[in-house]
């Protein structure tokens, strides 16, 4: 008798006892906001408040402070690269080439889903540093640096400026391909299924025809851990956004480089991915 008087108490706390319980849970998990990763802004500059503004809208930090852990931070491997902050006094410039030259061009919807954890704003970077420790930075040819989580623009100096335009065009490629390539690697970007038919079957072991290979490129330049598929796609993008169609279609894609047919069948796919993407990459590489 008296247990059946228990259980008769316990049937009508059960309500209140679940009732508290699921207030308490509610109570651990309310979200207190994502911590910043970085302080922002970095300075009192005229153009703090834009790089605020960018984050705010993107989630992405654009830092012209920051250090050599930054730079190397998501590496598993000896970073054979260096990079030096940018100039304080060119950092205005650099910040309208990547808006004029680079966000202009995507849909926000890309931007959104693409640009990088982190963009770093050099002055020089240097991507055989490791030959050459005790000596002075040399900036690389490109420029531009990408990993997992960051691109590194290694044009916050004067020289910008003093570029020719047929080297603008070319710098402006290498921008266009450092940011898919990021993309690439980090996730953000998926490799389409169309470009995957064309691949090598190892970026490793290649003939040394690099048309035969369906390469944009000399492969052999790029350091083995980073040859792969997420730099294939992306050198397409660079050629694109550099050339004419007229350019390409007397180098790249002519019949007498591209004898296989890869490449022209990788330009597709790249042109199609873009087209999807609100994007006529082509129509970058027009331009002057």
């Amino acid at each position: 008798m008296r247990n059946s008087f228990l259980r008769i108490i316990m049937i009508g706390l059960l309500p209140l006892m679940l009732l508290s319980m699921s207030a308490c849970h509610k109570e651990k998990i309310v979200a207190t906001g994502v911590p910043d990763f970085y302080v922002l802004p970095q300075g009192n500059q005229s153009y703090d408040d834009s790089i605020v503004a960018f984050h705010k809208k993107y989630g992405s930090y654009i830092l012209y402070k920051f250090t050599d852990r930054d730079f190397k931070f998501d590496y598993v491997r000896n970073l054979n690269a260096a990079a030096t902050v940018g100039n304080l006094a060119y950092v205005a410039n650099t910040l309208q080439f990547i808006k004029t030259q680079y966000l202009n061009f995507y849909t926000e919807s890309y931007l959104h889903q693409t640009l990088p954890f982190k963009i770093l704003l050099a002055a020089a970077i240097d991507t055989v540093a490791a030959n050459r420790p005790n000596g002075p930075l040399v900036r690389s040819y490109s420029g531009f640096y990408a990993t997992s989580s960051m691109l590194a623009i290694g044009w916050t100096d004067s020289t910008l400026l003093q570029l020719s335009p047929s080297r603008f065009k070319e710098i402006r490629g290498y921008m266009h391909q450092a940011f898919a390539q990021q993309a690439a690697l980090s996730g953000a970007l998926t490799i389409p299924a169309e470009f995957m038919k064309y691949i090598p079957a190892s970026y490793t072991t290649i003939d040394l025809d690099m048309g035969i290979n369906g390469f944009t490129t000399d492969i052999r330049s790029v350091p083995i851990i980073e040859r792969n598929v997420a730099w294939d796609f992306a050198s397409f993008v660079g050629q694109i956004t550099s050339h004419t169609k007229a350019e390409l279609d007397a180098t790249i894609l002519s019949p007498s480089y591209d004898k296989l047919g890869l490449l022209n069948a990788k330009y597709n796919a790249v042109i199609q991915y873009y087209n999807q993407q609100g994007t006529d990459l082509q129509a970058i590489g027009e331009l002057p």
